[in-house]
């Protein structure tokens, strides 16, 4: 008879043991909450410097994916592109915008006003590397 009591013993102080560990909503996980891409979004007025353009880019969270970005009118092309954000940088991976352009390239957050872009334009037969300051 004493062996089942010593099996109920351990339980009730096993569950009683693992109730108590419950996270603590007061305490700050480094990256818990965090939105990697947060400190991208908004409006961006970029200096392109191929052809010494300025345009606005508009930056917004892709709803469908949490790592992705939507940069509307990027390249100046009225048209949007889709970027992977890594750590401090946006990776747009090549894809088509506009009216049959190709882009790739990738970003990178300087502080809450700047960003810097490298990325390659193709137009037709025509490629070019550009670069791009997004500033605000």
């Amino acid at each position: 008879m004493k062996f089942p009591r010593l099996i109920l013993l351990v339980l009730v102080g096993t569950l009683l043991g693992l109730s108590s560990c419950t996270l603590d909503d007061e305490i700050d996980i480094p990256g818990g909450d965090s939105d990697s891409r947060t400190k991208f979004l908004g409006s961006w007025s970029v200096t392109d410097n191929a052809l010494k353009l300025n345009y606005e880019v508009t930056i917004d969270r892709d709803n469908a994916n949490s790592a992705m970005v939507v940069l509307r009118n990027f390249a100046g092309s009225g048209s949007s592109a889709s970027g992977l954000v890594v750590g401090s940088t946006i990776v747009v991976e090549s894809q088509g915008i506009g009216q049959g352009w190709q882009v790739n390239g990738d970003g990178t957050y300087k502080n809450d006003e700047r960003l810097d872009f490298t990325y390659m334009l193709q137009i037709g037969g025509s490629a070019e590397e550009r670069q791009a300051i997004f500033s605000r």
